[in-house]
């Protein structure tokens, strides 16, 4: 590998590495800890997308201010593990399928929920929600379809004269 080629996967390998601490730092570091060590069951949610469709309806409903929050906690989830689907291809010949990709990215979600609940019993007040794996889920498979774009169109590219 030439030395740009060296820096370039330097410099992607750290910020993958940043990435990560960021999705860590988001979702598993605790917001605040309760002194009173017990999981609240009403952050807890098993039913897929139960939790977005109550906000939107409590939003529409009750608390017409609750959009915001409803629309932020969607696309946030999103968008948190996009970087994931687009950088996890450049990384390694490995992940270059959409298949592997949603694997990878609906582990590491769960991974993120399951201790988020684990926490909850030392005072995290982290909410529990399927619908953050799902949502995190699409967001790493738009990020790696944003990769397949970008190589599609590089590709045109270096093939036009």
């Amino acid at each position: 590998m030439n030395p740009p080629a060296v820096f370039k996967r330097r410099a992607l390998i750290a910020t993958f590495v940043v990435y990560l601490a960021v999705v860590a730092s988001l979702t598993i570091v605790p917001t605040h800890l309760k002194r009173i060590r017990s999981a609240d069951p009403n952050h807890i949610n098993f039913i897929p997308l139960g939790y977005s469709f109550k906000c939107y309806r409590t939003a529409r409903d009750e608390y017409p201010g609750l959009i915001s929050f409803c629309l932020r906690n969607t696309f946030g989830n999103i968008a948190l593990l996009m970087p994931f689907g687009l950088m996890l291809p450049l990384l390694t010949t490995r992940f270059q399928s959409m298949k592997r990709v949603l694997l990878l990215a609906l582990c590491v979600s769960l991974t993120i929920e399951t201790i988020q609940f684990a926490l909850r019993f030392v005072g995290n007040p982290r909410a529990v929600d399927i619908d953050d794996v799902l949502l995190n889920t699409l967001g790493a498979c738009l990020g790696f379809l944003i990769y397949l774009a970008l190589r599609t169109t590089r590709s045109r590219a270096v093939a036009r004269p």
